[in-house]
């Protein structure tokens, strides 16, 4: 008791100190004062809850346990499983390092395949060469052929003149020996 009253008087003062009215002080610590001995614990109270205190650090100190043990299970299957698919990276590692002989031999083979056909473009390209100059010499006669063509074209039109008037000239020595006579 002589400590809640200790308490209290500090309380006071503190209150005054802070600049509240003596009374409102006084009011105030008493609202204090019965707030704490009507929460306050006794004994009895105390070893109760202290028991459940104890209680639930039991069950707690069980639980820890059981997840310490699952825990203890479960690095156990992870350490396993993780041996498991380091055996099948194992596996894999040397299945690709077989692909990759594969692949090796397959370069080489294309390696050779564009050898050859770097040979047939070498070809082709001659050939491109000659069909070029065969190509000129098409044009240069298909000039020529046009030129003659043209110059027969002009022939023609020449020789139709000279018949036409040929033909003119017969009509008239006709015409003139039939009404001459």
């Amino acid at each position: 008791m002589i400590p809640t009253m200790m308490n209290t008087h500090k309380a006071f003062k503190a209150l005054q100190q802070a600049g509240v009215a003596d009374h409102q002080a006084e009011v105030m610590v008493d609202i204090f004062a019965e707030m704490q001995q009507e929460n306050s614990l006794t004994k009895t109270h105390l070893s109760q809850a202290m028991e459940g205190v104890m209680r639930a650090n039991h069950a707690t100190a069980q639980r820890v346990d059981k997840l310490a043990q699952s825990l203890r299970h479960f690095e156990n299957e992870v350490r396993h499983t993780f041996k498991a698919i380091e055996l099948r990276f194992d596996n894999l590692d040397e299945q690709f390092r077989k692909i990759d002989q594969r692949f090796e031999k397959v370069d080489e083979q294309f390696r050779l395949i564009d050898q050859r056909f770097e040979k047939v473009d070498a070809q082709f390209r001659e050939i491109d060469k000659r069909f070029e100059k065969v190509d000129e010499r098409l044009l240069d006669l298909d000039h020529r052929m046009q030129l003659g063509f043209n110059e027969l074209k002009r022939d023609n039109l020449w020789h139709r003149r000279l018949m036409m008037a040929m033909a003119s000239a017969f009509v008239l020595s006709a015409a003139k020996y039939i009404f001459a006579g």
